[in-house]
Formats: structure tokens, C-alpha cells, sequence
């Protein structure tokens, strides 16, 4: 019996798909602001494990990358390293709030009206000039 349980083990690892998987979860879009393409690509994460391996205990975040978090409706910076800008949005993607210049290891008041979070490099809200009541969404 342990020949056959192996065999079988073995027939699932050779037709996983492994390669499809790792594009899916790598795959980053483009954030649009007011309907204009900008030059930063956004990358989704729905969970904790996600945050975690992504944004926690980072160096440096670089200008031209941002993350976006759904069904979130605050955010605590634990673990990062430097100030973040982050904005809030709700579920017809328009500007709710905006921190800017977030420090590590805070959190932020909660919004019940938040479907999505972008956290985005230090000053970059300011670079980019998004404000309150902006549509803020990813290209598909």
C-alpha cells in the first residue's frame, strides 16, 4: 500500500500547476486615478499572510509600487519600517480618507464605509495630488 499511496502523490504533483498559481498571485495591475493611468503598479492582497510576506518588516518602499487591500476597514502599520501614505476607499472606489505620511506601529480610525485600502510610498499622495472625493482604482 505505500508504493500506491506514493504513485498517487506523485500523479498530483506532476499535473499541479504550480506556474499558473505563481502568476495569479504576482500578477500587478496599474493604479488609474481620476480615469488617468499612472505609473505605479498596485498589487492586491486579501489576507494577513499576504501583508505579512509583503509589506511587514520591508526596507524600503519603493515610489513606483503601491499594495491594495480589500475588505479592510482600517489599517495598522505593525512592522513597518517607515511612513506610508495610505487612502481609503469605499466600494464605488471614491476617496474617503487620506493619511498621509503614516508612522509605524499606529493604526488608523476605523471607516465603515471602506472596501479598499492603497498603501502607498511616503508622499506620494502629494506627487500624485489625490484628495478627498478622487476615484481611485486598478486597471483590469
Amino acid at each position: 500500500m505505500g508504493i500506491l499511496k506514493i504513485l498517487k502523490v506523485a500523479a498530483k504533483l506532476a499535473n499541479y500547476k504550480e506556474s499558473t498559481k505563481l502568476i495569479k498571485y504576482k500578477s500587478t495591475k496599474k493604479l488609474v486615478h481620476n480615469n488617468i493611468m499612472l505609473d505605479i503598479s498596485i498589487r492586491t492582497i486579501r489576507n494577513s499572510i499576504n501583508k505579512a510576506s509583503n509589506l511587514v518588516f520591508k526596507d524600503k518602499l519603493k515610489q513606483e509600487v503601491g499594495f491594495k487591500f480589500v475588505y479592510s476597514k482600517g489599517f495598522n502599520s505593525f512592522g513597518f519600517k517607515e511612513k506610508v501614505d495610505i487612502i481609503f476607499c469605499n466600494i464605488h472606489s471614491q476617496v474617503i480618507a487620506i493619511y498621509s505620511n503614516f508612522k509605524p506601529n499606529k493604526f488608523t480610525s476605523l471607516h465603515e464605509d471602506t472596501y479598499s485600502i492603497f498603501v502607498l510610498a511616503n508622499n506620494s499622495n502629494k506627487f500624485l495630488n489625490i484628495k478627498k472625493n478622487d476615484f481611485l482604482t486598478i486597471s483590469k
